[in-house]
């Protein structure tokens, strides 16, 4: 098993790419756009923070150009209300062991990763891949990974029924690139913490909203501004949006609509300049396929990253997934060997996959986006209470397992309590 075609050009697609190209594999990288469609005609897909184990992946592989000089988070901030106008809980916590994370334009890492990809060995081809083209492919290679993301050529897989909670989405989202008027953005939160945080509004009845630093292609350091509106709640105000300034005086009024505390950040944020293509809104279904679909011509298709698991992004779980889905990817490829691909070995992979790194993430995912219940209670407030509860919640968020089960269970919640009010 050497040839492999790899039809999808996002974070996911391209590190397995390269992780492959390392083990000397005959790789085919299938790219919707051009290095140049992507870096200067493409919106960013999310704001894909990335905490520093994970780009640790980027990294070893020689794929990372940016962290060292990014704009980066050390921290983050929660403000928890169960209702808009009720009690506020605030949260601190700061990275493990010091480490920073960064939240980097994915149109200019994947542009530079296109750009490379031929120097390391691999061969690109630009084409917007159809389901039938997919087949032809699958054909033609030992083997075929989607990396397409939530696309409608995702379909393809089948949805996991056990495993994927949701089967319809369950906020509006919008998201800008934003800095400010006082050219001060990156103090925005130096009153309440000394530190650069991931900011985290969440809001029991309507929604969430986060900032999230970001290094932009151009403008350097920023904020992404994430928004989730709960389907006909006070926030879900961006069916009419049409440029990136509309999100943005949207994402204010909400601000100012919701959080006082932050009207004067509502006053000074603006829209980023120079990139009409820095915003999104729309709306899809958090969900987990099977392991893999068999195409009319006998070949098969495996997914990975969004693929395979497409997050909510209210933990910011889809990017660290990415990452962590196609290092482990390329792991067992390489481990297979010369050994045929077989159905039972492509269900072992989805499963492994699914016990490592996806079941974790997702149900951490899920837990956000519901209300707590009184162990999931019992944890914020501790937390709230003390800085050391807080950091742990925190690395919960780089990685889910450590937390999951002190948030789900009751028994391990109250030791979670017990032990920060020692």
């Amino acid at each position: 098993m050497k040839k492999i075609a790899i039809i999808g050009a996002g974070p996911a697609g391209c590190i397995l790419a390269y992780a492959l190209l390392k083990s000397n594999y005959d790789v085919t990288l299938y790219s919707d756009r051009s290095p140049d469609q992507w870096l200067n005609h493409s919106k960013p897909t999310g704001s894909a923070y990335l905490y520093d184990e994970v780009i640790e992946i980027e990294r070893s592989l020689g794929m990372d150009h940016w962290s060292d000089k990014s704009f980066r988070g050390h921290g983050f901030l929660l403000d928890t209300l169960a209702t808009v106008g009720g009690p506020r809980t605030a949260v601190q916590g700061r990275t493990e062991y010091g480490r920073r994370g960064a939240a980097i334009d994915q149109r200019m890492r994947v542009s530079r990763w296109l750009e490379d990809l031929e120097s390391r060995g691999g061969k690109l081809v630009i084409e917007s891949v159809t389901l039938e083209r997919m087949d032809e492919i699958a054909a033609t290679h030992d083997l075929t990974v989607l990396a397409a993301g939530k696309a409608d050529l995702a379909a393809c897989i089948p949805r996991h029924a056990e495993r994927a909670v949701y089967d319809r989405p369950q906020r509006n989202l919008a998201m800008a690139v934003v800095q400010s008027k006082s050219g001060k953005h990156t103090e925005w939160f130096s009153d309440r913490v000394p530190y650069v945080p991931v900011k985290f509004n969440q809001y029991g009845d309507v929604g969430e909203y986060f900032w999230v630093p970001y290094e932009h292609k151009t403008a350097g350091a920023s904020f992404a501004i994430l928004l989730e509106a709960r389907p006909g709640g006070m926030m879900d105000r961006f069916g009419d949006c049409k440029t990136g300034q509309d999100v943005v005086k949207a994402a204010c009024d909400i601000i100012r609509d919701t959080a006082p505390w932050e009207a004067h950040i509502a006053d000074d944020m603006t829209y980023v300049e120079g990139d009409p293509h820095a915003w999104l809104v729309g709306r899809f279904s958090p969900t987990v396929r099977q392991a893999f679909a068999k195409m009319p011509s006998g070949g098969y298709v495996i997914p990975v990253g969004d693929t395979a698991i497409t997050f909510d992004p209210v933990c910011g779980q889809g990017g660290q997934f990415a990452n962590r889905s196609a290092n482990f990817l390329a792991e067992v490829i390489v481990a297979r060997g010369e050994h045929p691909v077989t159905e039972q070995w492509l269900t072992q992979i989805n499963d492994d996959l699914w016990e490592n790194y996806g079941r974790a993430a997702y149900k951490f995912n899920h837990h956000f986006l519901e209300p707590f219940d009184s162990a999931g209670a019992s944890v914020i407030a501790t937390a709230a209470q003390n800085l050391d509860a807080g950091d742990a919640l925190f690395n919960g968020f780089a990685r889910p397992d450590r937390m999951l089960d002190t948030l789900l269970c009751p028994q391990q919640a109250q030791a979670f309590v017990e032990r920060y009010q020692a």
